[in-house]
């Protein structure tokens, strides 16, 4: 079992393309982020993990925002055709009561972390 989990350490240190950035995410005030939100953001092809970087404020009467922490293992196409990819997922994801995304921006250039 050891001789099977040092290999397996092995070959994820031996994975390219992985990048770490945080996003600026606005949103409807009655969105479920840390359930269902964070689900389908999990689901885009190349994300491995979402976290949020601090906590959720309202900003308006009607729109609530948050600073999520994201990393994932881009594509062959490149980090920057990526990020176009996963800001455009973003934008069109709702929840199961249909409160969406309003708006999505980068707040750090992505950083590799292979």
């Amino acid at each position: 079992m050891k001789t099977i989990l040092e290999g397996f350490r092995g070959y994820l240190k031996e994975i390219k393309n992985r990048y770490e950035f945080t996003l600026f995410v606005r949103m409807e005030r009655d969105t479920n982020l840390y359930a269902d939100i964070f689900e389908k953001i999990r689901a885009i092809p190349g994300v491995t993990i979402v976290k949020t970087g601090e906590k959720q404020r309202n900003i308006g009467p009607t729109q609530k925002a948050a600073v999520l922490n994201v990393k994932c293992i881009a594509t062959d196409t490149g980090i920057v055709n990526y990020g176009v990819f996963l800001q455009s997922k973003l934008s069109k994801l709702k929840d199961e009561q249909g409160d969406r995304i309003l708006g999505v921006r980068f707040l750090t250039p992505p950083e590799d972390i292979s």
